[in-house]
């Protein structure tokens, strides 16, 4: 690829292609060439490959069959030769040719790519790793293997410990459920119990601290288990690998959990507890409830709340995010995600701070529920059971902007002026995060009879919050914090023609410029394209390659846009349509807000001349397209 403009994308991934090989391992640098992983995926049939697994049947430009990955009786499993691409609407997998042998036949990614390349006879030539990339990619292996030996030792302790299963047993943690989970018992009378079984079956000190299993005392160099005494909660990733753990204390020791640090392996901002369980659940139901703990957790899924994970002591973050990407429906209904943390202040502190993250996603639908006598989602369950859990979800689940306004009422008294100035500056950032219009000026009708003031002074409050300069730079951002509105025709066909089109890429960059995407996550992806320079090859399908397990967010939203109908004609005289469109509609988005601003200042007296200006240069703008 040639050099290309630099753009306003962030650094959104952290590392290169290079740093990412070393510390996850990936396949793509300093094993096959990537040249050679081109032709493969040129040569590759893809509706041949997975044919030979699954009876396929043709609909229109899609073949589908019964999905291998889970059980079904109605075909989700959809293949588009097209494209290069395979996903299933049930489980959620998807990919290209290499990733769906990597996951039937249970093969790391150069593994799949050797076997595809003796298929269609294409020689690779062997590279080794870097002694620096044997080394990180044997680290992680390692420290992979002794968390999924500690959950089998933690696991078969739990018998032999009467505290445990007592402990269990009171807070009505059924045998079955305790499987589910995997949880476990680190001994307490043994503090090397698992430090001595790790070590004997060959991992080091250096390993074992460094993944946080095992802390060494700096008083005698001593190694000891980090947990002991504790009931263990497995912490896995969305595959179902164990990355981590949390320990409860039984009694009334402190802390009352302890978790995992930060390792190479795992970090809790990337990752939702039972994510792996609940997920089927999600995808039928449409609906994800977030919660705060673990036993909140395993309670739901007692009581058959099986769509519930926690975030693991952390707000809501642009990770979990993307994460929650790959489980918006297909059928273009947003995600519920309901977030259900408990009645206390810290609990209403971490679900305001979760709807500032989720307000900006246009595939999510965020809503809160509040317990009553500040109860956790423990507590409520076992008081009132699945028929409080449905009244719960019938009378107290708000929508981000009605709970927002409900605190808010709590905080402020609306019968004086002072409180309802309070009350509009505190819901003010949230109007102005507000990407829908026909919700904005709902609730702001909504909030001005309620208030008993004029709909024009809130929207004038709620303007003179936005920060200085956005007004000139998109018209739009007078209302809205967030730079993206939901995704856009145009916007959504200009980045897959883009994708298949050097040309277009780069003419794109450079005269849309930050209007070239129209949501979060196709800035995501034209950024991570751009971070590839010029290793990718402008074949969409390709860029599975590159994704590792902590990118499944992009991932999905890759699946449904090269799942997107192509549009048909000469590329390049239909980028210059997508391109004339998207800046007409950016035009006419200014002009309406501008026209907004024109009619809030001649209702209150004030000049309005610059505006008018302004109007008058959007319409010369206009006529140059």
């Amino acid at each position: 690829m040639k050099k290309r403009h630099k753009m306003f994308y962030p650094r959104l991934f952290g590392h290169t292609l290079d740093e990412k090989a070393a510390i996850f391992g990936s396949p793509m640098a300093g094993r096959i060439p990537q040249d050679v992983i081109d032709e493969i995926m040129q040569r590759a049939d893809i509706l041949e490959i997975v044919g030979e697994y699954v009876p396929l049947k043709r609909r229109g430009r899609n073949w589908f069959g019964l999905c291998p990955f889970h059980h079904e009786d109605t075909p989700s499993f959809s293949v588009n030769p097209e494209k290069g691409i395979f996903k299933c609407f049930g489980c959620g997998k998807g990919g290209n040719a290499v990733g769906f042998v990597q996951e039937m036949e249970h093969l790391t990614f150069a593994e799949a790519v050797r076997k595809l390349g003796d298929r269609y006879h294409v020689a690779i030539p062997e590279k080794a790793m870097s002694p620096e990339e044997q080394r990180l990619h044997a680290e992680r292996q390692a420290m992979l293997s002794a968390h999924k030996e500690a959950a089998a030792f933690y696991a078969s302790c739990v018998d032999r410990s009467q505290a445990a299963r007592a402990y269990m047993k009171k807070r009505g943690i059924s045998p079955e459920m305790a499987q589910r989970f995997g949880l476990g018992f680190a001994p307490e009378e043994d503090w090397q119990a698992l430090y001595q079984r790790l070590h004997s079956q060959g991992y080091g000190d250096d390993t074992l601290i460094k993944c946080g299993l095992i802390s060494k005392s700096v008083k005698n160099g001593r190694c000891y288990d980090k947990f002991h005494g504790r009931l263990i909660f497995p912490i896995r990733d969305h595959r179902g690998t164990v990355v981590a753990f949390g320990g409860r204390a039984l009694g009334e020791e402190q802390p009352k959990y302890l978790n995992s640090q930060t390792t190479p392996i795992y970090n809790k901002s990337n990752l939702l507890y039972a994510l792996d369980l609940a997920a089927d659940s999600v995808r039928q139901s449409g609906q994800i409830v977030i919660m705060e703990g673990y036993m909140d957790v395993l309670t739901a899924h007692s009581f058959g709340v099986t769509n519930a994970v926690a975030s693991l002591g952390t707000a809501f973050t642009s990770e979990h995010v993307r994460l929650l990407n790959r489980f918006a429906p297909e059928d273009g209904r947003k995600l519920q995600v309901l977030l259900s943390f408990d009645g206390d202040a810290a609990g209403q502190k971490a679900a305001r701070m979760s709807l500032d993250k989720l307000a900006g996603c246009d595939f999510i639908e965020p809503r809160v529920l509040v317990y009553p006598d500040d109860l956790d989602p423990d507590d409520f369950l076992r008081k009132y059971g699945m028929r409080g859990w449905e009244r719960l979800l019938e009378r107290y689940c708000y929508p981000r902007l009605d709970y927002l306004l409900k605190k808010a009422l709590e905080r402020h008294d609306a019968a004086t002026a002072a409180g309802k100035g309070d009350i509009v500056a505190e819901l003010a950032p949230a109007l102005r995060a507000t990407r829908n219009l026909t919700e904005y000026d709902g609730f702001v009708r909504q909030l001005a009879r309620l208030l008993q003031v004029s709909e024009e002074a809130i929207r004038a409050d709620v303007g003179r919050g936005s920060r200085k300069g956005e007004t000139e730079r998109r018209g739009d951002t007078v209302y809205h914090e967030k730079r993206f509105r939901p995704g856009r025709p145009a916007n959504r066909q200009l980045l897959l023609l883009a994708l298949a089109n050097e040309n277009i890429f780069r003419r794109a960059q450079s005269e849309l410029g930050e209007l070239f995407p129209s949501t979060e996550e196709e800035a995501q992806l034209i950024a991570y394209v751009e971070s590839l320079g010029e290793s990718y090859d402008f074949l969409p399908s390709s860029l599975f390659n590159y994704l590792d397990e902590g990118q499944e967010g992009l991932r999905q939203f890759l699946l449904k846009l090269l799942q997107t109908e192509a549009p048909q004609g000469e590329a390049d005289a239909l980028a210059n349509d997508y391109i004339r469109a998207i800046r007409q509609r950016d035009l006419a988005d200014r002009g309406k807000v501008l026209q907004r601003r024109i009619a809030e200042a001649e209702s209150r007296g004030e000049d309005v001349s610059e505006l008018l200006r302004e109007k008058m240069q959007l319409a010369q703008e206009a006529k140059k397209l």
